[in-house]
């Protein structure tokens, strides 16, 4: 019974999650017709680090880590990644650009397998293609955007792929402050570089949004980390394709972004090759203490809710 409320729970912070990450590529959207892209990354990740920062103060815990080289290699390939994805957010349909950033899992399983030698379901092979064809519908459909902006996109998912692959031994000794610190603290100073071509001054109007970006960013990825330390990928990730749909949505209603019916039809192909995955392609089964209570254990050697190695997903879906 604890174990079903704490796998709905996982349930209902991976779909906050997805919101939160809703609001942040709304609030980029918007703010992209103003400022750079590279000055919106560098604004979200100072404030985000504030945050961090503050909330470490307010639980009296530490931030500076374990494995710091480890988790320094994660902040750069974060950084890489949302730069790109911010990007591609100011240049491309809303929903185009972040579906693109959700191709991640494609490419971690596609290193996993020829990298790392994992085993796999071999249903995986043709999902992976299939989802790979979702992509070349989605930008063939969208009339044009063939080109450097669809690559960059693209290879945001590439970077997200490689800071997840570097990030999942991390789970096990890292708290999540500790890992979205570093994310964030890392691209504040690789983004800095906006000052080099002159800083515009956000007007009193854009600061509403930044705020979306930053709060929305911040909780998404510490709502997500719980939600996948809380019960397997396989189970949450599907709800965390709710931000392209909203995504979608939001490039309809405020931008006037229409989707063309080969795009679309993409983006489901996309979408459930994705979900399927998240099913098939764990590369371990959860063992049997992830699923029922486990047995008496002393309170020395007990694990939380959150803490217990089972709960901890093979690899990380999204973002």
């Amino acid at each position: 019974m604890q174990y079903s409320k704490t796998r709905l729970s996982a349930v209902r912070l991976m779909i906050f999650a997805a919101l939160a990450f809703s609001v942040m590529v709304l609030s980029v959207k918007k703010l992209s017709a103003y400022l750079p892209s590279m000055e919106i990354v560098f604004i979200r990740s100072l404030l985000g680090c504030l945050l961090v920062l503050a909330a470490a103060r307010v639980q009296k815990i530490s931030v500076s880590g374990f494995s710091r080289g480890r988790l320094a290699l994660r902040g750069l390939y974060g950084f890489a990644a949302l730069a790109l994805h911010f990007y591609t957010i100011s240049k491309l349909p809303l929903g185009t650009a972040v579906l693109l950033n959700y191709t991640a899992p494609l490419f971690i399983l596609v290193f996993s397998l020829f990298f790392l030698r994992e085993k796999t379901h071999p249903a995986v092979p043709l999902l992976v293609g299939l989802s790979f064809f979702g992509v070349f519908l989605l930008i063939e459909g969208g009339l044009g955007i063939w080109g450097a902006d669809a690559f960059w996109g693209i290879l945001s998912a590439v970077f997200s792929s490689f800071a997840y692959l570097t990030i999942s031994s991390l789970k096990r000794r890292e708290k999540p402050l500790t890992i979205v610190f570093y994310f964030t603290a890392i691209s504040t100073l690789g983004s800095s570089v906006c000052f080099l071509d002159g800083f515009v001054w956000p007007k009193a109007a854009d600061w509403p949004y930044l705020a979306g970006v930053a709060l929305g960013s911040y909780y998404g990825q510490l709502w997500m980390t719980i939600a996948l330390r809380r019960a397997p990928a396989s189970l949450v990730s599907p709800f965390s394709y709710l931000t392209p749909l909203l995504s979608f949505f939001y490039g309809l209603i405020f931008f006037g972004e229409k989707i063309a019916p080969l795009s679309l039809a993409g983006a489901v192909t996309i979408i459930v090759g994705g979900c399927l995955l998240s099913h098939y392609g764990t590369l371990r089964k959860p063992s049997r203490s992830a699923w029922i209570k486990p047995r008496e254990e002393s309170p020395d050697t007990r694990f939380s809710s959150e803490q217990r190695p089972d709960n901890l997903p093979s690899q990380s879906p999204l973002r």
